[in-house]
């Protein structure tokens, strides 16, 4: 039996029908995590959060993304087992066994997600900062104003530690069906988890395939969730890509001097323009797409609702640590966004706070908040440049200066309550790293996620560099800078004099400034 036959007996168990890549193949032990029940709980959680209320065919579900992480996994596990299947001279080598455990990670890299997609795990992040403050002082109450709630919450950053993957960690490892049947295959849960979480103990192998700037769950988020919003980003030469996907030993030296060689991802350096379209279309899809400004102000509106909520109401998931408790109970399995949303509504339909009514009102009926004002900068990486200045004029940073630190007086101004002002700083580039980073500037001591998961390209001589330091690449040209958008906003029932006031009041002020 040939290694294409061998893999596939392994992973041709099942077909499923996918409207992007045709047909998905799984293994029998695949098929039996897929009908446990956390994960077919992500079947109640879209993919795209709020983004469908911009792009209404945008509403396909983790589920189906995580198959899809599936099938590009596959993919690519049988593309380096036709190369590494037999163990080379060197030591590389790939094997059933290497593509059972990254397969399955990839299936269950989003089994911990939160409802509503991403914007949950801020609002948990912001939850425990809150708490962590009121802590540190000792006797002080909970702040009930909301002038600045709207503001706070939507550009408030999720903790990485405490973040979907490390959930879904969590649950890999308690929940009973998932580890019986890991365990029952002779799989680690905890090895599975790590991967997932792209801990820095997973082999680098494993960590760069499902964390980097290439890899599953970014190839298929872009074709999938881009078909889905109607937009053409996603038209990228995905198995043209895959095609020249290598495993090299790389040679990276330690503090102490000594080097060693690990293996890593890398890709023939043929692919590039290949790959420099996908990262182009990456970035298009993030500034069109998934930070729209109309959605990203429906997610900043369901923010503070959920917030409010959680804050508020006796649930089973007030907290990270909460959740973790619920993992193997029938609470976890209805953690979805038809809880979240019934929770929501069942709050605001009792309250009185105009506030909260107001916030209610705009996302139960599809309100659009009122766009006041976009602008936009291209901004030097401090991590290039710690004396990085604004590429254009100032105008940009006094304006968020202004809306974040005199957002009383300038609603007082424009005649506007300061709780219904909200704005949103969304970001964006191309790659992790800073064009100046050589391979040589990398220790084993100091490996971190961004440098492990950045693009390696290798010539005919067999050198291999970073893409981002390729002075041939557009990319190389790009790295260095970051796509910063300013949106503000206001929500409730503001006529246009107002929202005008409001715009002038911040623009003749930055511009004066």
């Amino acid at each position: 039996m040939g290694t294409s036959d061998l893999y596939s007996s392994e992973f041709n168990y099942k077909i499923i029908n996918d409207p992007i890549y045709g047909c998905i193949s799984l293994s029998k032990t695949e098929v039996r995590l897929l009908d446990t029940r956390a994960m077919q709980r992500l079947r109640r959680i879209k993919q795209m959060g709020f983004a469908s209320y911009v792009f209404p065919s945008g509403e396909h579900s983790r589920f189906v993304h995580s198959l899809g992480v599936l099938c590009i996994m596959g993919k690519m596990c049988e593309h380096l087992y036709r190369l590494y299947g037999v163990p080379q001279e060197n030591g590389i080598s790939f094997g059933i066994d290497d593509a059972k455990k990254v397969r399955i990670a990839a299936l269950l890299h989003d089994v911990g997600h939160f409802p509503f997609s991403h914007l949950s795990e801020c609002v948990y992040s912001y939850i425990d900062n809150v708490k962590a403050t009121d802590d540190m002082v000792e006797g002080l109450e909970p702040v009930a104003d909301n002038s600045q709630l709207l503001c706070d919450i939507a550009n408030f950053k999720k903790r990485k530690e405490k973040d979907h993957e490390h959930m879904g960690a969590e649950v890999i490892n308690k929940d009973p069906e998932i580890s019986a049947i890991l365990r029952e295959v002779e799989i680690d849960p905890d090895e599975i988890g790590q991967i997932i979480i792209g801990d820095t103990q997973a082999n680098p192998v494993y960590a760069q395939l499902l964390h980097s700037s290439l890899d599953a769950d970014r190839l298929d988020y872009l074709l999938r969730d881009s078909r889905q919003a109607g937009v053409s980003f996603g038209n990228v030469e995905l198995e043209y890509i895959l095609r020249q996907m290598r495993i090299e030993k790389c040679p990276i030296r330690r503090d102490n001097g000594t080097c060693e060689e690990i293996d890593l991802v890398v890709f023939d350096v043929r692919g590039q323009h290949a790959i420099e379209h996908f990262l182009m279309a990456r970035y298009f899809h993030y500034t069109q797409v998934v930070q729209h400004k109309t959605s990203s102000a429906f997610e900043a509106v369901t923010k503070a609702l959920e917030y409010k909520v959680l804050t508020s109401v006796d649930t089973p998931y007030g907290d990270y640590d909460k959740i973790v408790q619920c993992i193997g109970k029938e609470d976890f399995y209805l953690f979805s966004d038809d809880y979240m949303w019934q929770t929501i509504c069942a709050f605001c339909k009792k309250t009185k706070d105009k506030f909260t009514s107001a916030l209610w009102e705009c996302l139960r009926q599809r309100k659009k908040p009122i766009h006041v004002l976009t602008m936009t900068d291209i901004i030097p990486k401090s991590a290039a440049n710690s004396k990085a200045i604004p590429v254009n004029d100032s105008t940009y940073h006094l304006a968020k200066w202004l809306i974040q630190n005199m957002q009383i007086e300038l609603a007082k101004e424009a005649e506007i309550s300061p709780e219904y002002i909200g704005y949103v700083e969304s970001k964006v580039n191309l790659e992790s790293i800073p064009s100046h980073l050589r391979a040589e500037d990398c220790t084993l001591d100091n490996f971190p996620d961004d440098v492990r998961g950045a693009i390696r390209t290798i010539d005919k001589e067999g050198i291999i560099s970073f893409l981002a330091s390729d002075n041939k690449s557009l990319i190389n040209k790009m790295v260095d800078y970051t796509s910063n958008t300013l949106d503000v906003f206001v929500i409730g029932d503001i006529d246009n004099e107002r929202v005008d006031k409001l715009r002038k009041a911040i623009m003749q002020r930055a511009r004066k400034s």
